[in-house]
């Protein structure tokens, strides 16, 4: 379930308006920071966690459209032109080959808010 609803995206979109696809794009959103997620702790039923995830969804959402690649299809380019658009993966370091698959504002959003924090899993 989309942590954001198509009024929501609209009012991060204004003026511009939602694509007719806003409900597989928040879905995708929503399912992109699950995973980005995975193992972090925080309590959902919280009211600040929902607003933080719905403004991360729907700025999530605003990348997708603007790198148009709601599909993840370019992640294993190296290199790309189509029409007005050009991607290129830059190869270097410890991530060369890595296709970031969320946007970097959220990233921030989710650290700055404190979901982007992992405790350790101590047994024994």
């Amino acid at each position: 379930m989309p942590y954001a609803t198509v009024p929501d995206l609209e009012a991060w979109l204004a003026p511009e308006p939602a694509p007719e696809s806003a409900v597989r794009l928040l879905t995708l959103a929503s399912q992109r920071i699950d995973r980005a997620l995975l193992g972090a702790w925080y309590d959902p039923a919280d009211v600040e966690v929902q607003l933080v995830l719905q403004q991360a969804t729907v700025q999530q959402v605003h990348w997708m459209l603007e790198r148009g690649d709601e599909t993840e299809a370019q992640s294993d380019l190296q290199s790309m032109s189509t029409g007005i658009r050009s991607f290129t993966r830059r190869t270097v370091g410890g991530s060369a080959g890595q296709t970031v698959k969320l946007a970097p504002a959220v990233v921030d959003l989710l650290r700055a808010c404190g979901l982007f924090r992992f405790d350790p899993l101590v047994v024994g």
